[in-house]
């Protein structure tokens, strides 16, 4: 069942199951990296926040997630990060 918001463009949470279905999705969906991806919910819409390393990483969550017959649309808005030679991360 789907978590329908007002039409005031606050993002709701999701619901304990849509959460769960959706988080299960991503930690077994093959990359460490998308444990770390956040998600909001507003009437069939998931935002998706977080850092990955790799563009194929980014778009496999967002493949995931469409999947899901709760989910209608995906904004990604996951950053991809590269290694510096730092060790640190910055965007690309």
């Amino acid at each position: 069942m789907r978590n329908h918001g007002s039409s005031t463009g606050i993002i709701y949470p999701l619901s304990e199951d849509q959460s769960a279905a959706i988080q299960r999705r991503l930690r077994t969906g093959g990359s460490l990296s998308l444990r770390r991806i956040e998600c909001e919910f507003l009437d069939g819409l998931v935002v998706l926040r977080g850092r990955v390393s790799t563009y194929y990483v980014k778009q496999l969550a967002q493949s995931l997630l469409l999947a899901d017959p709760a989910v209608e649309r995906v904004e990604n808005l996951i950053e991809v990060v590269a290694a510096d030679s730092s060790g640190g991360r910055e965007p690309l």
